[in-house]
């Protein structure tokens, strides 16, 4: 790994601190009694810190010093958890976010940045209970001393322990950018550091020198209260070819011995010339070097004392990990991880979309043949694309606490800028989510809580004369439905007053007089831009923007909106989005000899069209006792009646079914969606494209505008004939 691999490291891992951090400091509000929450923002902060002295951020370390200072203050029960303490946190960790951003961009910090970092050191000291704070020039990671440190305390308050560590670097690590020395200024970031003894490589002939290669190496005693696998992962940057062995004084000989033959190796040295740096060190006694030098590595061979801990070593991990100290639950769930860029995992996808094209045309070719063992033959390798596509589709997948996890922190400044008492609960976090409907769906939720928090929710004392709680609840939940997402923002306000849409509705000229609208379509009218029943404008809401936002940005991710609302208990805004926007499913059909697809998640069955629906005014068919509403795609679409006989497709989404009309059933296919054109992006009905086994284009039918569409047909159908009736009753 080169320098820039590693510091795009340190940015991801470093942003995902900062919202454990943030997640942390949200909680111990409510929980200030809870030191593993408190252990948690500091090794948060510690970990920052401590990683951008090995990559020599000085400003950041600076910054991130005096934050740690106070929490080292706020462990040792000095300052006392409150809340304009979590506020100040809460922009500390929005600064350091800022640092890390200007980081990543690889530019050095601007005069603004600075002020800002010099501004907040001046509110963190002013917590101090002596106001004694290192500044930046009596910080021990801009200023390291590589030999020894004074003593370390551990993040947790756990025992410190003696560790040794032989460090033989890659011949390349400077190539790569890395600073031996910096490794060493991080350790001492983790405890202190006894002894310290450089070991040099053989040097090879003067006119072969590389004078960009690594000859050196360490002989290092630690003391710390960290885990070996935290004192491990300081070289992760550079495991992958240098020689790294963690080992605790007096353990197994067998170890000692086996990881001496490496270490002699890398020198061309004999093993005792090692053993005598372990004894120089401390790490092993002089008998215990002689029964080493002897082969007697057996437990009893030597007055050893029990061992402290396994080894570590980089270039052969050990099958089990080794055993950590009692570290406080996690505030995130965790496991094992690998980071993937976004744009290799796109191209996977695409992959697998082709793949299943292709798989298409050979199940074709294969049927039009006939040949049997070759039917089954492609009939096990489509069962295996079948299998690859999930498994790529799972990989785009992510816990919508992704999104969720923003919230918390924006709802705890919309309660301190509204006034009112707010308490946020979330639900069914770990549903799944394409991940790119991560950021799309982010801005449309933000305005659905924002308008909850301002509008949503009464004030304390309207709640409590109505005999609510005086803290009012905001809920996001989410969760699977007939191949879709269901995000859901509720809020148990004051509800949704209809005639008040109406009224306002009437008063922009937006409905003609004597319009009869559905519960639905009055509270659509929400969404419509610069509309707002909001009697004041403030800094959260009332402009007629924020629902107009969360319109436009379903429509994009092919999701709509719903809302259930009642006066005095609450409302409930809907959010319903397709499972996945790459591979579907799908059923095929046509019509007038042109190929249409059908999601086969929105399928309930296909039966014959009835030879009297389409003389029923309002469009309807009877199916086991149910009435339900059709749409003619000939018609919608313009052509001329069927000389046939046309089947009816039942499909159902969010609880309304519909009945499309076709020409002919082909059979169930796998599409690859592809994006309309922007000829075509106005298009209705459709939501996008695919390309067929036979390499012919088919569109892909946008279900559930074709239901609504049946749905208000009906509702028309309907009122006409009772407008009738009763012209002909006066």
């Amino acid at each position: 790994m080169n320098l820039d691999e590693a510091l795009n490291t340190y940015v991801v891992e470093s942003r995902e601190l900062l919202e454990s951090m943030e997640d942390a400091l949200l909680r111990v509000e409510q929980s200030p009694e809870d030191e593993d929450l408190i252990n948690a923002i500091f090794r948060a902060a510690h970990t920052i810190k401590g990683s951008a002295g090995l990559f020599g951020l000085d400003y950041v370390v600076s910054f991130t010093h005096n934050a740690e200072n106070v929490l080292d203050h706020v462990r040792s029960g000095d300052i006392a958890i409150s809340g304009d303490l979590v506020a100040l946190f809460l922009r500390v960790c929005d600064h350091m976010g800022q640092l890390i951003d200007n980081v990543a961009r690889g530019t050095p910090p601007t005069d603004d940045l600075l002020a800002q970092s010099d501004a907040l050191i001046g509110e963190l000291k002013a917590f101090s209970s002596d106001g004694a704070h290192a500044d930046a020039s009596s910080l021990p990671a801009t200023t390291p001393d590589p030999v020894v440190r004074e003593g370390a305390a551990s993040a947790d308050g756990a025992e410190t322990e003696h560790w040794h560590l032989s460090l033989r670097f890659n011949p390349d690590v400077l190539k790569n950018g890395m600073d031996p020395v910096s490794f060493i200024r991080y350790l001492g970031n983790l405890g202190e550091i006894r002894v310290i003894q450089p070991v040099w490589q053989e040097w090879p002939p003067l006119q072969l020198l590389d004078a960009t290669e690594c000859f050196l190496g360490y002989e290092i005693g630690l003391l710390s209260a960290e885990p070996a696998e935290r004192i491990r992962s300081t070289f992760d940057f550079v495991a992958h070819a240098s020689l790294i062995c963690l080992l605790s004084p007096h353990q197994d000989l067998a170890q000692f011995s086996e990881q001496g033959q490496k270490l002699a190796a890398w020198r061309n040295e004999p093993l005792a010339a090692q053993l005598q740096r372990w004894v120089q060190a401390g790490a092993l006694s002089e008998e215990e070097a002689a029964c080493i030098a002897r082969g007697e590595l057996t437990p009893n061979a030597a007055s050893a004392e029990p061992a402290l801990a396994p080894p570590i070593q980089s270039i052969q991990p050990p099958q089990e990990a080794p055993p950590q100290q009692t570290r406080p639950a996690p505030l995130r769930a965790e496991g094992h991880y690998i980071r993937i860029e976004a744009a290799k995992l796109d191209r996977l996808i695409n992959r697998v979309g082709e793949l299943v094209i292709a798989t298409s045309a050979t199940t074709l070719q294969a049927r039009m043949r006939g040949d049997a063992e070759l039917i089954e033959s492609v009939a096990i390798v489509n069962t295996l694309v079948e299998g690859i596509r999930d498994d790529a589709l799972t990989l785009r997948m992510v816990p919508i606490n992704e999104i969720f996890n923003r919230f918390p922190r924006l709802v705890h400044e919309l309660s301190q800028q509204t006034g009112k008492e707010i308490q946020l609960q979330i639900r069914n976090a770990d549903t799944d989510i394409d991940k790119s409907m991560v950021e799309k769906l982010t801005d449309p939720l933000m305005h659905l809580v924002r308008n909850a928090a301002d509008h949503g929710l009464e004030e304390q004392q309207i709640r409590l004369a109505a005999g609510k709680p005086a803290q009012g609840t905001i809920t996001l939940n989410a969760y699977h439905d007939a191949g879709a997402v269901v995000v859901e923002v509720s809020d148990d306000g004051r509800g949704i007053d209809r005639d008040k849409i109406l009224a306002k509705a009437h008063g922009q000229g937006l409905l003609p007089e004597g319009k009869v609208l559905s519960e639905q379509e009055i509270f659509q009218l929400l969404f419509l831009p610069g509309f707002s029943t909001a009697s004041d404008v403030s800094d959260l809401s009332g402009r007629g923007v924020g629902l107009d936002v969360v319109k436009r940005n379903l429509e994009f991710l092919r999701g709509e909106t719903t809302i259930d609302s009642r006066l005095g208990l609450g409302t409930t805004f809907r959010l319903r989005l397709p499972l996945t926007l790459a591979i579907i499913d799908g059923f095929r059909i046509e019509v007038d000899h042109a190929s249409l697809v059908i999601p086969l998640d929105m399928m309930v069955e296909c039966i014959d069209l009835p030879p009297d629906a389409l003389r029923t005014p309002a469009r309807q068919i009877n199916v086991r006792g149910e009435w339900v509403p059709f749409i003619v795609l000939r018609e919608l679409f313009a052509l001329p009646p069927a000389d046939e006989p046309e089947f009816v497709v039942m499909v159902d989404y969010a609880d309304h079914r519909a009945g499309i009309v076709v020409d002919r059933l082909i059979g169930e296919v796998q599409a690859v969606i592809k994006p309309l054109g922007e000829l075509f992006k106005s298009l209705r009905y459709v939501s996008g494209s695919t390309i067929l086994g036979n390499g012919q284009p088919a569109l892909i039918l946008d279900v559930p505008q074709l239901i609504q569409l049946a749905w208000r047909r009906e509702q028309h159908a309907l009122r006409q004939q009772a407008d009738a009736l009763y012209s002909l009753r006066d």
